[in-house]
């Protein structure tokens, strides 16, 4: 009996002794900075008054597991090309958006990409930084191949700091109506021929080179 009496008192207690040792210790402190109970509610205040930037949306990324996938189904494929590619298109977008843009100038994209733009106009966007790229999904069938890309990014919409993540998916078109189609760019005249059975260029003879940037292109983006 007398054990349960001595337990308890001290769950009662020990909540008081800790809150009386805290107030000591807030009043040394406000003591020692010359500080009043008004300075500190000031500068909780302002704390509270600072605006906060956002934080860097995060991706979803399974680039590892899709890009030797990818890599194997198109020896000619660039990685980096690719990211630099959606980077570009990331900060078109928003340019098309906002800005008044009339179209993408430095992305390769489909016809259907343009009328997808969500158009608020009228803005201003500055220090566009796209943070992350990854690739989040990867389809390949007899007609096409797409590569799903995850992108944060983060600007200056009218001062105001804004952070977004796009879907953005990459389209190679294999077939089309039961013709090979594969941009094929010769690097001795420039030439292009459209189909994969040539390993040669039908304009000059040389040997064909494939590129990424020529033979995918953007089929949608999309807020995510």
């Amino acid at each position: 009996m007398v054990f349960w009496f001595i337990l308890a008192a001290v769950f009662i207690l020990f909540p008081l002794i800790g809150a009386a040792v805290l107030l000591v210790f807030i009043g040394r402190i406000k003591e020692n900075a010359g500080l009043s109970a008004q300075d500190v509610r000031d500068m909780v205040k302002d704390v509270k008054a600072v605006p906060q930037t956002p934080q860097p949306r995060s991706v979803f990324g399974a680039t590892s597991i899709y890009l030797p996938q990818i890599e194997r189904d198109f020896a000619d494929f660039h990685p980096n090309e690719a990211i630099a590619a959606v980077r570009a298109l990331v900060c078109e977008y928003l340019a098309v958006r906002y800005e008044g843009q009339q179209g993408f100038v430095q992305s390769h994209v489909a016809p259907q990409l343009l009328p997808m733009v969500d158009r608020d106009p009228g803005h201003t966007v500055r220090e566009e930084q796209v943070h992350q790229v990854a690739i989040s999904k990867y389809v390949k069938t007899k007609e096409y191949a797409t590569i799903t890309y995850q992108a944060s990014v983060g600007y200056l919409l009218d001062g105001e700091p804004r952070e977004e993540r796009y879907a953005v998916e990459y389209t190679l078109r294999l077939r089309e109506n039961d013709i090979e189609q594969k941009t094929l760019i010769c690097p001795q005249c420039g030439g292009t021929y459209e189909s994969t059975s040539q390993t040669v260029c039908p304009f000059c003879g040389a040997g064909m080179l494939r590129d990424t940037i020529l033979s995918w292109i953007f089929t949608s983006i999309q807020p995510s």
